[in-house]
């Protein structure tokens, strides 16, 4: 045999024992295949979401510590839908995607809206709730449009929508500050004069302004509709799938709407701020 012969046999030999090794010529069942999300949720046995409890009625901490709203009754059925229990974390808004995509939450669920940015960075559900922007003044005030914000103070909280419609709007026009949390953060800020008016959903103004009787919608702020959808992670197209499954059910059936109606009842049936 030829050097070269030797060389060639030597390589096939060791071609075969590094294929063997890595795997290569096993069978598809016998190659270690990675784990999914929604796998590693049903083996842990619990669903962890995200949300940031200062939103009432989608999200917030009622009267005897829990966490409750239409959000929470939305994960409440998924969880149920997957067969394993809820665990709810508490998060700061703006650092909820950084959470998701860091593997500390499984889905993020607090009324979120699919912008282009947020996109490039997590998926997103079906669409489960569309809302506008409203702008909220104690009720003495005379603002009534966004000409009469000129010069003034507004409140947002940081990170969302709202914050951003307001940069790219009124920035250089009048003073924007920014709120981890809307209640009870932004809402004190506007009782005590601390801004002129803050910058929030209707759905979630309505509540307010129905509890707090110093405080009213100043106005609806025109071509700003918008629509939540759920936070999951990127590639988790199992649990994805469950997520929207469960969405299309509640609203079909109209169980959604019933959510919706309930949880706004039961935050108006309770005296004092939420």
């Amino acid at each position: 045999m030829t050097t070269v012969s030797k060389y060639i046999v030597v390589g096939i030999v060791l071609g075969l024992v590094l294929g063997y090794l890595t795997g290569v010529f096993l069978p598809p069942s016998a190659i270690h295949k990675k784990e999914s999300l929604l796998e590693k949720i049903k083996k842990r046995g619990v669903l962890i979401v995200g949300t940031s409890a200062d939103w009432p009625p989608f999200e917030y901490i009622d009267e005897k510590g829990n966490y409750a709203g239409i959000d929470i009754e939305i994960a409440k059925k998924i969880a149920e839908a997957i067969g394993v229990k809820l665990e709810i974390k508490d998060i700061k808004f703006d650092a909820l995607i950084a959470a998701l995509k860091g593997g500390e939450i499984d889905l993020i669920i607090a009324d979120m809206t699919p912008t282009a940015n947020r996109e490039k960075e997590v998926d997103f559900s079906i669409v489960y709730f569309s809302d506008v922007f409203t702008f909220v003044t104690t009720k003495d005030s005379s603002i009534s449009s966004i000409e009469d914000l000129y010069g003034k103070k507004i409140g947002v909280q940081q990170g969302t929508t709202q914050h951003e419609w307001a940069e790219k709007h009124l920035k250089g026009k009048c003073e924007i500050k920014t709120y981890t949390k809307v209640n009870p953060d932004m809402i004190l800020a506007l009782e005590r004069g601390d801004v002129d008016a803050i910058l929030i959903s209707k759905t979630v103004a309505s509540v307010i302004t129905k509890k707090k009787l110093t405080l009213k919608i100043a106005f609806i702020v025109e071509g700003t509709e918008e629509y939540a959808a759920i936070a999951v992670p990127e590639n988790a197209e199992d649990l994805k799938y469950v997520v929207n499954s469960v969405i299309e059910q509640l609203k079909s059936t109209g169980e959604l709407k019933k959510i919706v109606e309930s949880e706004i009842a039961k935050l108006l049936e309770k005296e004092g701020g939420s």
